[in-house]
């Protein structure tokens, strides 16, 4: 079968696309509840510091924390979803085989960046284990996590989206 796209849809094992499905779940809900977090702590420093004339520590800490995270579980998310900014004026006046090879090696050059950016985010996530936060003396190497943590699920969603697109064969691999 052929789908509007003209393209052969995907054969996933039921098992892969129900763990893939959690997956993604998981990340999205992830991301969620790290903004409601953010949003509720803020709102909170609000409204001890103008109406209750306070000033609470922590909140401006786990306010910056949280957004960390939420920003790079967010790399993940947009990385799954092909959201990320990309160039094509020159892509677009290819033939298909010409495409298609400039994709493989974009692809590659994509995949040895963010190899090389997982071994060197475990030696600055190693860092904040000697480092403390002010307000909360929380070691910051749970904050600098976020970014190994990206990575890797970066990585998961570019393999999938490389043996989608390897398997499907779509007319430009780009889209």
């Amino acid at each position: 079968q052929i789908d509007r796209a003209g393209s052969r849809p995907a054969k996933e094992s039921p098992v892969l696309r129900t763990t893939l499905k959690v997956f993604d779940t998981v990340c999205d809900a992830t991301c969620i509840v790290i903004l409601n977090v953010t949003v509720a702590v803020v709102f909170l420093q609000v409204i001890a510091r103008y109406v209750l004339q306070i000033a609470i520590d922590w909140t401006e800490e786990v306010a910056r924390f949280a957004f960390i995270w939420m920003v790079f579980v967010g790399i993940a998310i947009t990385e799954r979803q092909k959201a990320h900014f990309r160039i094509t004026f020159v892509v677009d006046r290819l033939s298909g085989r010409a495409r298609y090879g400039l994709w493989l090696l974009g692809e590659l050059l994509v995949f040895g960046a963010l190899i090389w950016l997982l071994t060197e985010s475990f030696r600055f996530a190693a860092m904040g284990a000697r480092q403390i936060s002010a307000a909360m003396e929380l070691r910051l190497h749970y904050v600098y996590s976020a970014v190994p943590a990206a990575v890797i699920l970066a990585i998961v969603n570019r393999i999938r989206l490389f043996a989608s697109t390897l398997r499907e064969r779509p007319e430009n691999p780009f889209a």
